[in-house]
């Protein structure tokens, strides 16, 4: 089959889950043909930096301003429309651009803009194969609907009642989870991962914000090293390195290991007793596959809210806006089998480490 993948690179999560599907469909059929598009970017490589580095404004210094814009624009009709706005503004543009070089059988987005563009481009007739659209987080935003996608796939069936708010009907929607990579579907050995990394067998904190690492994560070590004791702080400062270079100047009473951008998160949070982190939609969908308590620190207004309110409400996070307190609701956790255990459980029903798979499969049926 001919596959082709439109990202946008606002973050890692939308470009990881593109490579998810890839590899799903290499693993499959190595004479799989895959591409990959970062939609604005094919476009307009300007374009594609001036909207990264304005949304990385917005959500630093006005976060709030991001939230206004993503509650006005959650409705079919909206006073703004995202939809209507994108495609006046790269659609006809995209015509204008030299075609990929092979005819897909089918399209996926991961996320809403490029969704929008090709529903519209189907409606114009210039695509013809089936569009499938891919939900990254824990809540349905109106931008992803349109007329003309075949197919969602949304994080959980608990989400599907959005779907029908929108007037999708449910035969269209695809409840198999936010596509994570396939490491997080395995088994995995707490003592052989210490080993390897060599990290201590003790209790152990993970603290990561994301690829950009964002959610003060420095001020967040700090209190945990502060008000706890006998503990192993793992921090992850992805692609953010004066953090990263901030992290490893600290000097702790606890061991405090400090990474960059990885590519092994899911052996970290295998070997971690509680995981704090901003809510990002793939982030979540990584730590829920390995059943583990979660703290929800500093959510950007908007999809991540959405994201903690999901979470919080079914069971599986805690969350205070006082990082102070965080070192308490640690230990409230921690030192309570019940709450873990409960924790657990949810996590188990909501988790879904199969996602991928169950993507490809499913296009190969009905396609193939």
């Amino acid at each position: 089959m001919n596959i082709l993948i439109f990202s946008v690179s606002i973050g890692n999560g939308h470009d990881q889950v593109a490579h998810t599907i890839r590899n799903e469909f290499l693993s499959a059929d190595p004479e799989n043909n895959v591409r990959i598009i970062n939609t604005i970017s094919l476009i307009s490589p300007l374009l594609d930096k001036v909207i990264l580095d304005s949304y990385l404004n917005i959500i630093k210094f006005y976060p709030k301003a991001w939230g206004k814009i993503y509650e006005k624009t959650n409705k079919l009709d909206p006073i703004i429309d995202i939809n209507e706005i994108t495609n006046k503004l790269l659609s006809t543009v995209w015509l204008r651009k030299p075609k990929v070089s092979f005819e897909p059988d089918i399209v996926f987005c991961t996320h809403s803009f490029p969704s929008s563009i090709v529903s519209n481009l189907k409606e114009k007739g210039k695509i013809k194969c089936p569009l499938v659209t891919i939900v990254t987080d824990f809540n349905i935003h109106s931008s992803y609907i349109n007329d003309n996608t075949d197919y969602y796939v949304i994080p959980h069936e608990d989400l599907i009642y959005v779907m029908e708010n929108f007037g999708v009907s449910s035969d269209k929607v695809l409840p198999f989870g936010i596509p994570i990579r396939r490491e997080f579907s395995l088994t995995l050995d707490r003592t052989d991962i210490l080993q390897k990394l060599k990290l201590q067998d003790k209790r152990t904190i993970l603290v990561m914000g994301g690829g950009l690492g964002l959610g003060s994560i420095n001020r967040i070590v700090k209190e945990l090293d502060r008000k706890l004791k006998n503990i192993q702080i793992i921090a992850i400062a992805g692609h953010n390195e004066k953090l990263e270079n901030k992290l490893k100047s600290l000097d702790t009473k606890n061991d405090l290991v400090v990474y960059g951008f990885i590519n092994n998160i899911h052996e970290l949070i295998e070997v971690s007793d509680i995981i704090i982190t901003k809510p990002g939609g793939v982030t979540v969908a990584e730590v829920l596959s390995r059943e583990k308590p979660l703290i929800i620190f500093s959510p950007i207004p908007g999809q991540e809210s959405d994201n903690a309110e999901f979470l919080l409400n079914n069971g599986v996070a805690a969350t205070t806006s006082d990082i102070e307190k965080i070192p308490l609701l640690i230990n409230q956790i921690l030192n309570n089998e019940i709450r873990i255990d409960s924790m657990k459980k949810l996590s188990a029903y909501l988790k879904k480490p199969y996602s991928a798979k169950n993507i490809i499969d499913f296009v190969i049926k009905t396609y193939g």
